[in-house]
Parts: C-alpha cells; structure tokens; sequence
C-alpha cells in the first residue's frame, strides 16, 4: 500500500501542537511498520531539509517541492490543482498512492481518497475566540468540506467526534475516535535532578506555585484564573505565586495588563515567563504545587495529562474534551466561575495525595504507540 502523508506542519523548527502531534504520530508509526510505503510530501521555496526530522525506515520516501506557498495555496483553493498525488506519482515515479493522510485542515487537493485529522471544532463553536484573520482563513480552508469528502476522519477525542456530527452532520460510522498520546519525558523526576534547580534559577521560580501553560489567548481563560486567584491568597495563610507559561496571542493584551495590575497591588505574586523551549515544561510540572488549567474548549487538551504524568495534581473545567480525558483524576471546575476554582484551589491541596495517583495512573493510558498502532489499523482497514 503507498500512503502519502502531508508533512508541511513540521518545516518548523518550533512546532506548534499540530507539528507535535504529526512527528509524535509518525515516529512510532514507522516504527510499527514496515510494510506499507510512506510518502513524505512537503512544499517550501526555502530550504527546509535542517529542519525536516529524518527517519531512516527504508519504506519512508521524502517527496519535496519548492513551488512558492502562496501561489500553491492559490491554485489548489481556485483550481483543485495541482493534486497532490498526481504530484508526486510523477515527479517521484512512484506507483500510484493509494491512501493521503492530512493531520489537519489545510490547503489541499487530491483525487485518491483521504483522512484527515480533527484536532477541535473551536473555530465552530466559539468563533468569538478567532480573530478576524483566523476566521478568514477558516472560511477560506471550509474544514466542514474537507471532512464531509474525507473517507474517514481521526477524531482526537470522542467531544471532536460528537462535535463533528452535531455541527458538520458527518455520518457516526465515517469518524473513528483515537486518543493521542503523551511523551515519555512527562514523568515524575527526583527531587534531587538538577534540571530542577537549573529552571528554577533561570525563571527565578517561588518555593510555592499553581503553574498555567498555554497560549495567552481569550479562550484560555486566563483572566478568571487571575480572579480566582485573588480571591484565594487573603484566606490562605501559605504564601503561594501564580506562574503563567505561555506565549502571547490572540487578544494577549488584555491579559498582561491584568497581570500588571494585580502584581503592583499583591507583591508581584504573579510571575510570566512568556515562551518556554518544549523541553523545559517536564520541569515546570515537577515543580508546580498544582496546575490549573479552566479553558472554555479544547478538542484533547494535552497540558492537563501532562501535569498529571509528572505527579502534579490538576484542576481544569468540565466542558469539551477535558472532562472526558482527565474524569476523576482531575477536579472539574466551571471555569466562568472564579469562585468554583478558588474553593476547589483548597480542596485539591487537602486531597493531593489523592490526585496525585489518580492522575499518573490516567496518563499512563494516553500513549504514543497505542495510539500510533490504532491509526495504523484505520490505515489498513481503509485500503481493504
């Protein structure tokens, strides 16, 4: 069977969660199989071959094109050329492909049939959180097209695969549900690692902290979290900070200015580290008191199991997906409720112990090879 994968999302030597998600996906794909062959298609004027991960499975074939993006983008949304397939039969002489797999909505066209992955439906249901330039490219992309064409769709989580048959009327047995998987390096570390202090010392991190990781952006909900915040620190006699991970989006503004507001009147309780390397989050979890996490949506929500696998405790809101991955491991929150989360703050640093267990034996059952072997099945079952 020749499968052709669409690896655009990894010429980024930062990748964002659709480029984790594909390279994590891929590597142990590969590993699973040596059968099928793999075409590896990606398109960039530049030269990204430093960038582009290397896998040396003899049945992994890289399909590059350098025509310019924007003119590629062009012709595929107005003329449905080129196909990509056909592109790569003839340029690489391969046998006919018989399979495309897209890890996301992009821009694309082919005549072979196709899956494609759903990340979240947020551009769907919470429009209010895109900007103006987000909503143009969605409506310019039409994701409710692509996966009504697709012969079937991975849903990362069974809230994306509901969400795809309210909104987009997408027939049940046309999407499957396969979780992703978390990373090994999520793990509990001695007390004693010297990547602890190190990270400490580097981002001049407190004894006692609630960590938030993620994009600053309005859909995260970062604001109530600094209410909640607020409203815990008078009752509690311990002296806790609040340490907020992420880099700026959307609207980001708003939210760093509530944080200089409430740091000129408390004592800079809450610190901002901005953009973190991917390899540094594993420390931040170890040394986080507990992580909280009340986004409004979420297709999977990858942060929450995260903290889990590294021993944190987690509180996060019941809505999308993120109740349906951590269940009891995490305590459920509403997150429009500064409240809810301030009173559960307290709950969860009695009960720590409890959650701590609940949540490294959830995470334990998100993983990349179960995952990887799952997808692989799907492959196979559509090329019967």
């Amino acid at each position: 069977m020749n499968i052709a994968i669409d690896i655009r999302c990894l010429m980024e030597k930062d990748l964002t969660g659709i480029g984790e998600y594909t390279l994590n996906l891929l590597t142990h794909l590969f590993k699973a199989d040596n059968k099928n062959q793999y075409y590896l298609f990606y398109n960039s004027r530049q030269n990204v071959e430093s960038i582009i991960p290397r896998f040396s499975q003899r049945n992994i074939h890289y399909c590059p094109f350098k025509i310019p993006n924007k003119l590629l983008n062009l012709s595929l949304k107005i003329f449905r050329r080129p196909k990509l397939n056909k592109l790569i039969e003839h340029r690489y002489k391969t046998e006919k492909i018989d399979l495309f797999f897209f890890p996301n909505i992009s821009f694309f066209a082919t005549d072979c049939p196709y899956i494609i992955t759903a990340h979240d439906l947020s551009f769907e249901i919470f429009p209010e959180f895109l900007s103006l330039k987000r909503k143009l490219w969605h409506r310019i992309i039409n994701p409710r097209k692509q996966y009504q064409k697709a012969k079937q769709i991975i849903a990362v989580s069974e809230n994306t695969r509901n969400d795809l048959i309210k909104n987009f009327n997408i027939s049940p047995e046309k999407i499957i549900s396969i979780y992703s998987g978390i990373t090994p390096n999520f793990r509990v570390l001695p007390t004693q690692h010297p990547g602890l202090n190190k990270i400490k010392r580097k981002y001049n991190l407190p004894e006692k902290f609630f960590l938030f990781l993620g994009t600053i952006e309005p859909r995260k909900n970062i604001e109530t979290l600094i209410n909640a915040f607020e409203l815990f620190q008078p009752e509690n006699l311990e002296n806790y900070s609040l340490v907020i991970v992420g880099k700026p989006g959307w609207k980001y503004k708003s939210t760093f200015q509530k944080i200089e507001q409430y740091n000129s009147a408390h004592q800079n309780k809450i610190i901002l580290t901005n953009f973190i390397k991917s390899t540094e989050k594993v420390f931040f979890y170890n040394l986080a008191t507990l992580f909280i996490y009340p986004s409004f949506y979420e297709g999977f929500g990858f942060p929450p199991l995260e903290a889990m696998a590294c021993g944190c405790p987690v509180i996060t809101a019941h809505n999308s997906s993120l109740s349906e991955i951590c269940g009891d491991a995490a305590i459920l929150i509403d997150p429009a409720n500064a409240n809810d989360i301030k009173n559960n703050i307290q709950k969860i640093l009695e009960n720590k112990n409890i959650f701590i267990k609940r949540g490294t034996k959830k995470s334990a059952d998100f993983n990349w090879p179960k995952t990887a072997q799952s997808f692989l099945n799907a492959l196979t079952k559509n090329t019967e």
